[in-house]
């Protein structure tokens, strides 16, 4: 994955954010072997950790791009970014790759104001704080190449399903010291249908419902809000 990330032109640089859990020791190990940056923070509050990372290393824009989605493709990153700053977003997501191929990008004052307002620590899936609350200037970028765009190709790794699929694109595309990109994986599984039955039956769990924080005009008493839509309870 991070030879795939490597080819994208935008960004500056590569950060593998990851816990301070004794478990992911290896990754920071990974980080040095290939001469790139880590940053270790909350094991739960991916959200938080995040945004510390952008503290730590001064960054005014993060795209990120979680590890269980291999495929990321490097040229929409590029075009993500390039849509995110001209329209001056918090932040933006692309509409039309196959799910585990895309990226998002988020704004780093954005990101302060969500950890800021946010109740849980448990933030693995925290594209909510940013959609749903009506807080923030988003945009949606959407693939029109019919080269890429694949919307019900699944090419992410949450299950044993998925995984089987994955093994068996690197098993037909892989050569060593190359990086087979998004059109060979989707030229390979239109031409061998069989391939993204595999995994076709499984549906993405949706996320859990969020709950913010608002105030009153002294800023005093606190409303937590917990469904999608942001209404009271």
């Amino acid at each position: 994955m991070i030879d795939r990330l490597q080819l994208a032109k935008r960004p500056d640089q590569i950060i593998i954010c990851t816990s301070t859990l004794d478990q992911d020791d290896p990754l920071e190990e990974i980080a040095k072997q290939e001469a790139i940056e880590c940053f270790r923070g909350h094991p739960d509050d991916v959200l938080l950790r995040l945004k510390c990372a952008a503290d730590h290393f001064g960054i005014d824009v993060v795209v990120s791009c979680t590890a269980d989605n291999p495929f990321v493709d490097p040229n929409y990153i590029d075009h993500l970014v390039d849509f995110h700053v001209a329209r001056q977003n918090d932040y933006s997501i692309v509409d039309g790759l196959p799910w585990g191929t895309f990226s998002y990008t988020l704004s780093y004052p954005a990101m302060e104001r969500a950890c800021h307002v946010k109740v849980e620590t448990d933030t693995e899936v925290w594209m909510g704080y940013f959609a749903q609350t009506g807080m923030f200037k988003g945009g949606t970028l959407r693939v029109s190449d019919p080269r890429y765009r694949r919307p019900n190709l699944r090419l992410t790794v949450d299950t044993s399903e998925d995984l089987a699929l994955v093994v068996k694109i690197f098993d037909a595309l892989y050569v060593e010291g190359q990086v087979f990109g998004l059109r060979e994986i989707v030229k390979l599984c239109d031409s061998h249908p069989d391939l993204a039955e595999l995994n076709s039956h499984v549906e993405q769990k949706p996320a859990k419902p969020i709950r913010i924080r608002s105030y009153d005009k002294k800023g005093e008493a606190e409303i937590c809000t917990d469904d999608a839509s942001g209404g009271s309870r």
